[in-house]
């Protein structure tokens, strides 16, 4: 009896049992497990993850052929179980000479440079909401959305491959070089089309989706956006839009799947839990993630891990990029590094980098704003610190864009960041900032706050220590001496005084503060008709007069 047989066997007896027959993956576990394949083999013939087969799909299967079977059933003894099965039945489910069914025919695949994800880590509820969104659902156009780094495209890539027997052809392609619309479908139409057909128009690609189940991926979508501008493509690139509508409305039986930092503007239109559209948001890896450590050969307890993953956000690149820097630098001890107390290195924040060059002004403030403030803060907190002011209505927008962007974490409408981009964008800030004062052209320096007399005294604590006094000691670095620093502050003020916002913003009260901690003596200033915004003057001697 050959391994198809006896699943058509297995089938039938657990069918009968349980009234439902085997899953996908339960048939690659047992054909694999009768074939004695290792679970490694089984996952790399079946795309699905290793840890997913061996901690979840695997025990869920053994369980119930041992229900069925009336012994307890594993992958060493299912061989023997189930001939014993075969045996002790009066009646098989069918004649075991009954030819087996045909093999399942792989698809048309055209991979490109897709990237390989034989070490992947975790995502079985990702996979699993996606496979059924994709399989059952017949959705037509899934955007996966996510920060950079976050695994959207080997999510992608993984997820394709476990569909892969679902659909007739699939088709790869990165628009990370922003090809012009007309290349790009030329490409999927004349894959489509067997070489038949090189037309470029979305109206020639739509009977290839009908007459054929295609699986397209789309990877780096946030390459055609308009950076800073969201809801906007560049110049050039509209048209992509008009793709993306067209492939959401139609009825036909293929699906696109895109891969974004950011939300197209046609999904916001077409999404719904219910509808043939939909985004799935991807967060970041959370225990699984210590499998990456593991492989990465770092050593440490499982809270040291757990730490180093939240600090993350379970970024799988930031992971792996600080993980390298553990091996190379921290003899592979997580706790050496933990106790330094930095999460910014090179790569993560080139990283990073990329994220935040694409923002608005707005979306820039507001980061600002949340490194400022270090805790969780409300949407009537932001419209207030903000100068100048902006509507709520505006802000809304912004949050959700930096929601989607994963650059804030949300909760009861209040917000804030994860700490590694936390310390990103107060880094950022102090830089920004300590180059306003040295080349006395004033800004954000006017606009937001360096630290906040309102908040709790841990949070204005904070405040001096990560962003005042780093401000203070680099205008020591340029202004050694004391009269250097008293004549540059002198010239400072002068600017605050020839500015409408100089005088009515954050500037007085940032000067005051950063004289403070240099320190120097207030009493030979003139700050009068300057507003005074969170000036800390619990012990400061203002001049007389």
């Amino acid at each position: 009896m050959n391994s198809d047989q006896a699943l058509e066997i297995a089938n039938a007896t657990i069918r009968a049992f349980t009234g439902r027959g085997l899953s996908e993956v339960e048939t690659a576990i047992l054909r694999g497990s009768l074939q004695n394949q290792t679970y490694e083999q089984i996952a790399e013939s079946s795309g699905y993850a290793i840890s997913y087969l061996k901690r979840d799909a695997g025990p869920k299967l053994w369980k119930r052929l041992g229900q069925a079977w009336g012994e307890p059933v594993s992958k060493t003894n299912v061989q023997a179980a189930l001939k014993r099965q075969i045996a002790t039945s009066p009646s098989p489910p069918f004649p075991t000479t009954s030819p087996p069914p045909l093999p399942l025919n792989p698809p048309r695949a055209d991979w490109d440079d897709a990237m390989d994800v034989t070490q992947f880590y975790g995502r079985t509820t990702e996979l699993a909401t996606l496979r059924q969104w994709l399989t059952q659902d017949r959705c037509r156009l899934v955007t996966v959305l996510g920060m950079g780094g976050i695994g959207k495209t080997a999510l992608a890539i993984k997820l394709a491959q476990q569909v892969q027997f679902k659909f007739d052809c699939i088709i790869w392609r990165s628009l990370r070089n922003a090809p012009p619309l007309t290349s790009l479908l030329q490409e999927l139409i004349q894959f489509l089309s067997c070489q038949q057909d090189t037309q470029g128009e979305i109206r020639q690609l739509l009977p290839y989706l009908r007459t054929s189940r295609c699986l397209i991926i789309l990877d780096n979508l946030e390459t055609l956006l308009q950076p800073g501008s969201p809801g906007e493509y560049r110049t050039g690139y509209e048209g992509y839009g008009e793709l993306f509508r067209v492939v959401g409305q139609t009825a036909h039986t293929s699906c696109l799947i895109l891969t974004s930092r950011e939300k197209p503007p046609e999904i916001a239109a077409l999404e719904g839990v219910k509808l043939p559209v939909r985004t799935y948001r991807l967060p970041g890896l959370q225990s699984e993630a210590q499998e990456l450590l593991t492989a990465k050969g770092l050593l440490g307890t499982d809270t040291d891990k757990e730490q180093l993953i939240q600090h993350y956000n379970g970024n799988p690149l930031a992971l792996n990029i600080v993980a390298t820097s553990i091996q190379d630098l921290f003899e592979r001890k997580i706790d050496n590094f933990l106790q330094q107390d930095t999460l910014i290195f090179n790569g993560i924040r080139r990283l990073l980098n990329q994220q935040f060059e694409r923002l608005s002004p707005l979306e820039t403030t507001i980061m600002y704003w949340l490194a400022i403030n270090r805790e969780w803060t409300s949407i009537t907190e932001l419209a207030a610190d903000i100068l100048p002011p902006v509507s709520k209505a505006e802000l809304w927008d912004a949050l959700e864009t930096l929601t989607g962007r994963s650059l804030v974490e949300k909760q009861a409408d209040t917000y804030t960041q994860q700490p590694v981009v936390m310390e990103y964008i107060t880094e950022r800030f102090i830089d920004r900032i300590s180059q306003e004062l040295l080349t006395k052209t004033l800004s954000l320096f006017l606009t937001h706050a360096l630290i906040k007399t309102t908040v709790k005294d841990d949070i204005r604590d904070s405040q001096i220590r990560l962003i005042l006094h780093p401000i203070a000691n680099q205008f020591q670095t340029h202004f050694r001496s004391t009269l250097a620093q008293h004549q540059h502050i002198q010239d400072i003020l002068e600017v605050l005084r020839r500015s409408t916002l100089g005088l009515s913003g954050y500037g007085g009260g940032n000067l005051l503060n950063l004289c403070v901690n240099l320190p120097l003596d207030l009493t030979n200033y003139d700050l009068s008709h300057l507003t005074l915004r969170h000036a800390d003057l619990q012990t400061t001697p203002l001049p007389q007069g």
